[in-house]
């Protein structure tokens, strides 16, 4: 069929059912409650057949297996109200066989493949598996409405259909952006406006007061909060290349120790590498040996590692309070935080730090329960695995909860002789591999102590440095508003002599002041404090008045759609940022879904929290189009990797001029050259190495400046940064690399 035609035939039928729900809606208003009108069934009908058309001859089996049902039941619901007889005869026996006329007229009248209905190579499976779970869902809504109205022997809607209808129309409508379906995505667009009013008719109608959401999901709802960030957190997690340079150099050590099978000795390109303790690369390694080497399998684990947090503050918040309501409030402020989210983006060791954090921090606030011995064994077992993961680090948040807890609720800590044992485990653990590598060579007490403990704190050893406060407005901006209502009770809770809060407040305020005063700063050394957010904020706002809760509210509302508008407007500021649909399509939703919760009779302070979550996790969503559209802003080497494997297959060599590139030797299986000409980058730790086979790939430029000409080898290709050629730098031999290529701010010459 003519595709002009067939778009026609797909908007008059979506054209109908937005008209049937327009004349439903405008009755309900009248009627001031949700009214079931005879004429939203005739409409359904005439558009249900004409749908039914359309995905036969679209060969879209999500389209035609829920029409079919659908169909059937618009025809009930008509009997129910007792229109179904008034129609002539002859229009209702044809409405009966009319599903056997369309499988006669498509198997003899047309030249139809069945073949490609069922299995359509135009339909990714993945995709198709989501459209028909859309169209599944959706089309079980007016199963439901027909089982109900079969109760009650009339035609209604009930509350559940809009829900449904909400749930349905959401996948759906994502389902037909990736299928480039115009029809479909109109349609789904406008019913979610419908649904969500119709909603608020019922409640009022039925309800006249504000209803606790989270509190009519209790018994599942921190399930359905974990498995929903799960959704998100695992959302095209494979679909860009380790980034530069931090998830790079993760991500390709524990490869270099699988291909080595040396556990012991971290190297990074052949040449040892031992600024981090190993508990990251042997998880990491641990994921390649099940999933394989790949950046969805790098950063699997840490996504895990996230969500057992969520699950760790839900727990320790129980602990603290007695009771559980809160706990779930607690959680969700704390997956709304985005440095949480940040830390699973890319793989660093920052993110396992602070689940080894928490997880220890529950079995302490356990322990300080019912004082048994395996628990506070635990507690220093698992700070001794977070020793092993960042070394000292580990400490700052535990030592002064400890502190806090001693100064202001005066708790006992049991018998000093547990305390003696469980250092000595945290100790055994902790210190394990650094005294194994202390044996085996004596400079690592001053390399590990001074150099990447003393001068790191101290001095601006690895270019880290920034000012005092560095950290003040990232916090304000990556907790908001939460971090700034803990602040605005800081002297009320130190007046009111609040002890549990103030013990909390202990937990952020006191490492932002220490870790403010280090030389070296990073965004993520600061993720501890975030679970104590989410802890001392929840316990404020729970017992905070409706009218300051509301100016929260207000002011959270303003700072999201700030972001969200700068985010739909930031490829017109910087015009090399690819921005694709579905960028723009995960934004309105999260758009559409925080406007309509605002509108949704619910409490202020449920309102607040959840709409703080779905921001975070729609912009997490969309996120990810910006990493995987844009390789060289994110410094993802994929592209690069992919030409060279594609165009110069027979290339033995891949020399990089002045970077440090792990990430190409974690993408390609091609020998890796780095050539030195001065970059701190390449500025190795050679101390350790026993022997001089690393020189192999490093060659010192400085040292050997007529090596591109001289030495290099035959079969190889060039990477240079198009910024550094600007730059003084040896001379290329043009007669060797004849070519170019410039792809994502790097220039190829082969």
């Amino acid at each position: 069929m003519d595709s002009f035609l067939l778009i026609g035939m797909g908007l008059i039928a979506q054209g109908l059912f937005a008209a049937r729900f327009i004349v439903q809606l405008l009755q309900s208003e009248k009627a001031n409650r949700v009214v079931s009108p005879a004429i939203f069934w005739q409409l359904s009908l005439m558009a249900s057949f004409l749908l039914i058309l359309y995905g036969f001859f679209r060969n879209d089996i999500v389209i035609v297996g829920g029409q079919v049902v659908g169909y059937l039941i618009y025809i009930r619901n008509l009997q129910l109200k007792g229109e179904w007889e008034k129609l002539p005869s002859a229009i209702r026996y044809f409405a009966y066989f009319l599903p056997l006329c369309m499988v006669i007229f498509l198997v003899f009248g047309l030249e139809y493949n069945w073949g490609k209905l069922l299995e359509n190579p135009e339909i990714e499976s993945m995709l198709l598996t989501w459209g028909t779970l859309g169209q599944i869902i959706f089309t079980s809504r007016f199963v439901v409405q027909w089982i109900h109205s079969e109760k009650i022997k009339e035609s209604v809607f009930p509350a559940s259909f809009w829900y449904i209808s909400i749930v349905g129309a959401v996948i759906i409508a994502v389902y037909a952006i990736f299928r480039k379906d115009a029809v479909l995505f109109i349609g789904q667009s406008f019913g979610l406006v419908v649904y969500f009013r119709n909603l608020h008719l019922n409640f009022h109608h039925n309800v006249k007061r504000s209803i606790s959401l989270f509190q009519k999901f209790k018994p599942y709802r921190l399930q359905a909060l974990l498995i929903f960030t799960a959704m998100v957190l695992f959302f095209n997690l494979g679909e860009w290349g380790v980034t530069e340079s931090s998830e790079a150099r993760y991500a390709q050590i524990p490869k270099e120790m699988l291909e080595t099978g040396d556990y012991l000795h971290p190297q990074l390109m052949g040449i040892y590498h031992y600024h981090k303790p190993p508990i990251t690369y042997w998880i990491t390694a641990l994921s390649y040996k099940i999933f394989g080497v790949s950046s969805w399998s790098a950063r699997f684990f840490l996504q895990l590692a996230i969500l057992l947090q969520i699950w760790l503050v839900f727990r320790i918040w129980k602990l603290i309070f007695n009771e559980e309501n809160g706990a779930f409030y607690a959680a969700l402020v704390y997956a709304s935080l985005p440095t949480v989210i940040i830390a699973g983006r890319g793989l660093t060791t920052d993110g396992y730090l602070a689940t080894f954090i928490l997880a220890a921090l529950l079995f302490w606030f356990r322990y300080l329960k019912s004082y048994q011995h395996k628990d506070l064994l635990l507690y220093y077992l698992l700070l001794g695995l977070g020793f092993l993961t960042k070394g000292p680090v580990v400490l700052i948040v535990p030592v002064v909860l400890m502190v806090a807890q001693k100064s202001f609720l005066k708790v006992s800590f049991g018998k000093l002789s547990t305390h003696v044992l469980g250092v000595f485990i945290f100790l055994v653990i902790g210190f394990s591999w650094f005294v194994m590598l202390f044996l085996e060579d004596r400079q690592f007490l001053d390399y590990f102590l001074f150099k990447h403990t003393v001068e790191r704190f101290a001095s601006d050893t690895f270019k880290r440095s920034q000012p005092f406060w560095f950290y003040i407005p990232i916090i304000i901006a990556t907790a908001f508003p939460w971090f700034l209502v803990i602040l605005s009770q800081v002297r009320s809770a130190w007046v009111e002599n609040n002890k549990k809060l103030l013990s909390l407040m202990a937990w952020v305020i006191v490492p932002i002041v220490f870790f403010s005063l280090s030389q070296s700063k990073l965004v993520l050394y600061v993720l501890p404090i975030y679970p104590g957010i989410a802890l001392a904020a929840t316990a404020i706002w729970l017992k905070m008045n409706k009218k300051t809760q509301k100016k929260w509210d207000k002011a959270l509302f303003i700072f999201q759609m700030l972001i969200l508008i700068g985010l739909s407007i930031s490829s017109f500021i910087e015009p090399k940022l690819v921005l694709n649909y579905k960028f723009y399509f995960v934004l309105v939703v999260t758009s559409a879904v925080i406007l309509s919760v605002r509108f949704f009779p619910m409490r202020v302070k449920d309102k607040t929290v959840f709409n703080a979550y779905i921001f975070i996790m729609g912009i997490t969503a969309a996120s990810t189009y910006v990493f995987i559209n844009n390789a060289g802003m994110v410094n993802d080497a994929r592209n690069i990797v992919s030409f060279i494997e594609t165009n110069l297959p027979e290339k033995e060599n891949i020399l990089i001029y002045d970077s440090r590139m792990p990430s190409i030797s974690f993408l390609s299986d091609k020998n890796i050259i780095s050539l030195y000409d001065g970059s701190d980058d390449l500025n190795r730790e050679t101390q350790f190495e026993k022997n001089e086979e690393w020189k192999k790939n490093l060659i010192n430029l400085k040292d050997k400046p007529e090596w591109l000409i001289e030495e290099c080898p035959e079969s190889a290709v060039l990477l240079v940064k198009k910024s550094r050629l600007n730059k003084p730098m040896v001379a290329i031999p043009m007669e060797r690399f004849k070519n170019q290529y410039e792809l994502d701010g790097w220039v190829i010459f082969y």
